[in-house]
């Protein structure tokens, strides 16, 4: 036998190009395909780690992922492949706050192993088995494209095109170009698009009753301006690691941290105390704190005298406001009363009457000589005679009276003199501030949650001031998107409300009826039509949908009561179409799979409000395979049905948009999309936002990309108060220079006086207790992960070596104990919608009566490809109050006002799998 000699030197020199091998972890190429250069000649170990420390070019990049991160990051380019990334950590700072430096996750540090692995999908494929059987065949872009072109022209004349829609799922709507290229696409053809922010139970509902807008929120470092900061449903520390090290520099310099959280988490770990309800019931939390602001005159009648709907004037027959109209016949519905101490008369509340949606039509809320009265009840003569008036503080003072901490306590199982604490902290040591996130979103009253949160916030003068406020997240001005969309086309976009969506075409009634019972499904379902029949909301129930194209895996593996939806919708559709990355459960079980470009070979704009900064994505390397960029993919699409329209000689259609017609011209498809030429890539499409949007410094795209991140205008300090700047200043705008908010009140409005409202004892905040399935005692409690931005990354080798490896579930000693569930006993979690199986892990950190996952595993993961969504139950919860409309500022407006997805309120079981080894 030849002996085989390795000696010290071949040996290093074989590992290196293995080391390369593993690196790239599944690449399509063999090394020689890639043209790797040779390794310069070995001398010393030394030069080993010389030769990983040079590159051929730096790239400056991010990731277009829906983290709301946007981290600036150098991406190393070494013969034609993306071989490292490290923080650029070039940021400034906001006023006397740290700096935004360094910024950047383990997720995005090894994005340059991942974007080689064997989850790419490189080519397009046409399914050839039956759906979700994973057989295919590979086709040219010409051929998908073809094919896809004709059967989308089909059901567009046949149906109509609101019968095919798009979901863009989040990664699409983080990236700002091509978020408006889609939103031109969609606009162009008519199909329909349900959106994304209630769709996936993420819309602040109660933040646009009471302020009149969702998108409230300041940079991230405001929160280090806070002296009391209360974390409140969300986990900072796990979720936000580029934006965590503001909250305990704000501990650091003297601030108490408070965190709410049912479970010990990662945030509980670092704040200063750790407060921990029952889950679902912090909203009893909320209104006990409420309860002791008033009870020890903790409250600033100041400020709620002139900035909220508290001192107006209510009859305490009907229990609705004092208006115009109870005086004068033909008066305004929308003018409002103050009982004016000065001259012992209810006086018109300034800045009240219609237009309700256009605060620039009125005039300040300053009181000038007007003392509004808080207390108090007064005889009025009015057109159906003598009534009795009060105001609506009194009435909030008889509502909390109830909501006592000892009642609090048996709720939550918070000791009363624990919420006392947090209270008088809050109350007392400005400025305060409430952090939290979409969890009180997800739950059916989570509206409620928030309405006391701002309530609480409201009432010691914390709402509108630097280191203050209820902070969730704002949002750029649209102006320049809609400006890209609808250029040459006219406001044409049929986006639609997801939740509502879900609903019809889910058939949700039957599923709120198998799980709830009839009651509640016949309750629900009376509402929904009735504000369907008022015009209040839209129906979407008249025609069918039969094609569904889904961007960035949007799909149904993210879905409440996703096997239900997958049953009734996704698969009836006649084609499904998925333009992903990565094979995940959606591309699964497509009858296309299209291949998209990744984050670092692609360009594009990063724009987050957290962050005082534009960030470009540039493409670093070509995409792998036969990938593009979604812009180009559109192209593509819109390239084949405007050639196909002409060589089947294909007219015009006739549609209808929110009660405006318009033509859809199939042969033109390809010239809107590019402008006549005019855009002819996705650069130039981030160029026309560069150009247009407000608050942004001109710059080319080419400049942009060489900085890697430029400063917007208006960030001086750590809110959002310069006009100067691309974001929303509303709530500094009203609290500092008395500017009317864009509620019915037009103040921060707390009461409701419409007949759902009263209907539901939801006129002011009041407790709801989440819902439970009998016979299911456990409360399943989702958080983002550490480990995963939703579903990307979620499956990456590394990073699974860093946790269980496959999905697993957190439940507490006794409940354990108690079901004989050993720490890594597979397990099997059932409710009477459906089961999934995962990994036990056993924990002291997790209270008893709960369980808790983190969320954004696939589908594809678990056996039989059922996730955590298959005991998700809640799709059809809609709740009646948020369909209202026909009241002041409450009605149909998408991204503002709209009924969530309902993801929480259910229950579950949990058992040790005895099959499994």
């Amino acid at each position: 036998m030849k002996e085989s000699r390795v000696t010290r030197r071949r040996f290093l020199k074989g590992s290196g190009l293995a080391t390369l091998g593993l690196m790239l972890n599944y690449a399509p190429h063999s090394l020689a395909d890639l043209n790797i250069k040779p390794f310069g000649p070995y001398r010393r170990f030394e030069d080993l780690y010389r030769q990983k420390w040079t590159w051929d070019k730096v790239v400056h990049g991010t990731h277009g992922t829906n983290c709301a991160g946007a981290c600036a990051l150098n991406i190393y380019v070494k013969n034609g492949l993306v071989w490292r990334e490290e923080q650029q950590a070039e940021y400034g700072a906001s006023g006397d706050a740290p700096d935004y430096n360094p910024r950047g996750c383990q997720k995005g540090l090894c994005h340059s192993s991942y974007m080689y692995g064997k989850q790419r999908v490189l080519y397009p494929m046409k399914r050839v088995g039956k759906r979700g059987e994973g057989k295919w065949m590979r086709i040219s872009w010409e051929q998908a494209c073809r094919e896809i072109a004709d059967k989308f022209i089909d059901i567009s004349i046949a149906y109509g095109p609101d019968a095919i829609s798009t979901g863009s799922g989040t990664q699409m709507v983080i990236k700002y170009a091509t978020l408006a290229a889609f939103s031109r696409f969609a606009a162009i053809t008519g199909v329909s698009v349900p959106e994304f922010y209630s769709g996936v139970g993420d819309l602040p509902t109660g933040a646009y009753m009471t302020l009149g807008t969702p998108t409230i929120g300041d940079t991230i470092a405001s929160v280090f301006k806070a002296r009391t900061l209360i974390i409140w449903a969300t986990n900072p520390a796990v979720t936000r690691l580029p934006d965590a090290h503001f909250f305990w520099e704000a501990k650091y310099n003297g601030a108490t941290v408070v965190a709410i959280s049912p479970e010990f988490n990662a945030t509980a770990m670092h704040a200063s105390k750790w407060v921990n309800p029952k889950p679902g019931t912090d909203l009893a939390l909320a209104l006990a704190m409420i309860h002791l602001i008033l009870k020890e005159k903790w409250y600033q009648p100041t400020y709620i005298t002139e900035q909220t709907d508290l001192p107006l004037l209510v009859r305490k027959d009907t229990r609705r406001f004092l208006r115009q109209t109870d005086f004068i016949k033909g008066g305004d519905e929308n003018v409002f009363y103050l009982w004016d101490e000065a001259t012992s008369r209810p006086v018109p509340a300034p800045a009240t009457g219609s237009p309700v949606l256009d605060r620039a039509q009125h005039s300040s809320l300053a009181l000038g000589h007007i003392r509004p009265a808080l207390e108090g009840s007064w005889t009025v003569w009015t057109l159906d005679g003598e009534v009795e008036v009060t105001t609506v503080f009194e009435f909030l003072k008889q509502k909390m009276a109830q909501y006592t901490p000892q009642w609090a306590a048996q709720v939550t199982g918070l000791h009363p003199d624990v919420i006392h604490h947090i209270t008088r902290e809050l109350a007392t040591v400005k400025p305060a501030l409430i952090y939290t996130g979409y969890q009180p979103c997800k739950w059916l009253h989570g509206d409620l949650l928030h309405r006391a949160m701002l309530l609480i916030l409201s009432l010691t003068g914390n709402i509108g001031y630097e280191g203050s406020g209820l902070q969730i997240l704002n949002s750029l001005d649209p102006r320049s998107l809609f400006e890209f969309a609808f250029s040459g086309i006219g406001p044409s976009l049929r986006m639609l409300s997801g939740t509502t969506w879900d609903y019809e075409k889910g058939h949700m009634k039957e599923l709120n009826e198998k799980i709830y019972g009839r009651e509640l499904a016949e309750t629900i379902d009376f509402y929904y039509q009735k504000s369907i029949r008022e015009g209040w909301f839209p129906s979407y129930g008249n025609k069918g949908w039969k094609m569904g194209i889904f961007a960035g895996n949007g799909g149904p593996g993210w879905r409440a009561s996703a096997n239900h939806w997958r049953a009734t919708g996704f698969d009836q559709l006649d084609t499904i179409v998925a333009l992903v990355p990565d094979m995940g459960f959606a591309a699964h079980h497509a009858d296309y799979v299209l291949p998209i470009a990744h984050h670092y070979e692609r360009a594009d704009l990063m724009f987050h409000a957290r962050l005082p900064y534009v960030q470009v994505l540039d493409a670093a390397v070509r995409p792998l395979g036969e990938a593009v960029d979604d812009w180009t993919a559109m192209y593509r699409l819109l390239e084949a049905v405007s050639q196909r329209a002409r060589e089947r000689g294909i007219p015009p259609i006739e549609d209808e948009v929110n009660g405006r017609k318009f033509k859809r011209d199939f042969t033109q498809y390809l010239d809107l999309y590019t402008m006549n030429g005019r855009i002819k890539s996705i650069k130039d499409v981030a160029q026309f936002l560069l150009d247009r949007t407000p608050g942004v410094p001109k710059v080319s795209f080419d400049e942009l990309a060489a900085r890697g991140i430029i400063r917007v205008h208006g960030s001086e300090s750590t809110m959002w108060q310069s006009h100067q700047s691309p974001y929303h200043t509303d709530i500094p705008d009203s609290v500092v220079h008395k500017r009317p908010y864009n509620t019915m009140t037009r103040r921060q409005q707390f009461y409701f006086d419409q007949d759902w409202f009263l209907k539901f004892d939801e006129a002011l905040p009041s407790y709801k207790s989440p819902l439970r399935l009998g016979g299911y005692p456990l409360r399943l409690i989702m958080g983002h992960a550490r480990h995963g931005v939703h579903t990307m990354w979620r499956d990456h080798p590394l990073l699974l070596q860093l946790q269980r490896g496959e999905p697993d579930i957190y439940l507490s000693l006794r409940d354990a104990n108690q079901r004989g569930i050993r720490d890594g006993d597979r397990v099997r979690v059932f409710n009477p919608a459906g089961q999934f199986f995962a990994r036990a892990r056993v924990s002291p950190g997790i209270q008893p009566g709960m369980l808790f996952m983190y969320h954004g595993w696939d589908p594809m993961m678990f056996p039989n490809r059922q996730n955590f969504s298959a005991v998700i139950c809640t799709a059809g919860l809609i709740k009646p109050t948020s369909m209202v409309g026909g009241y002041g500022h409450l009605g149909h407006r998408l991204l503002q006002f709209a009924p969530n997805q309902t993801y929480r309120d259910f229950t579950v079981e949990v058992e040790r799998y005895e099959k499994d080894s």
